[in-house]
């Protein structure tokens, strides 16, 4: 089973490789999950700092979930809706910027 750890990892490359496109975000976003395999991640999308982070700074958009419900979300098999609508998901801070996010994990 992947985890969240896994999908980080990958996040980190997939950001060094489009540095140009996602610096233009130019945010911070905080990933809180709980779990066996949970942790609090940083996404930092600024353009002098950028890269993925086990951290607790403070960021402009928090999530917070499940390990499991975080991997299911990035897999596709629960979608962002419905995690939201059911409090499987919860965001915290600025809204246009937990729009982006489909964006980050994307294919």
């Amino acid at each position: 089973m992947t985890t969240p750890k896994e999908i980080f990892e990958k996040l980190q490359k997939k950001i060094v490789e489009k540095s140009d496109e996602f610096s233009q975000i130019a945010a911070v976003y905080k990933f809180v999950l709980n779990g066996p395999n949970g942790g609090t991640w940083i996404v930092d999308l600024r353009k002098d700092t950028l890269g993925v982070r086990e951290d607790n700074s403070e960021a402009k958009c928090t999530v917070n979930m499940s390990d499991e419900n975080f991997v299911k979300l990035v897999t596709g098999e629960l979608k962002a809706e419905t995690a939201f609508m059911t409090g499987k998901l919860k965001l915290y801070g600025d809204m246009g910027l937990a729009i982006k996010l489909g964006k980050l994990f994307g294919k």
